[in-house]
């Protein structure tokens, strides 16, 4: 019966292991998510102002509607 209990309590405790290592995994994941979004952003506004002459003597609002509309988010963002 002893090992019993304790084969129930390993379980257990494995299992109580296990889920912090992958939520802190998923965190992991979704930051690197974050950071290439960021790169990737920096990336085409690089491109804009370089295929685009007049896209640096626009205003920050329209700026920020050029690029909103170019990723295909929505515009009430840059309000």
């Amino acid at each position: 019966m002893k090992w019993l209990t304790g084969g129930i309590g390993a379980i257990v405790g494995a299992t109580l292991m296990v889920l912090p290592a992958c939520m802190y995994g998923q965190r992991i994941e979704r930051h690197a998510a974050a950071v290439e979004a960021g790169k990737n952003a920096l990336q085409r506004i690089q491109q804009l102002e370089k295929s685009n002459a007049n896209f640096s003597k626009l205003s920050d609002r329209d700026r920020c509607l050029v690029f909103m509309r170019d990723s295909g988010l929505p515009d009430s963002a840059c309000d």
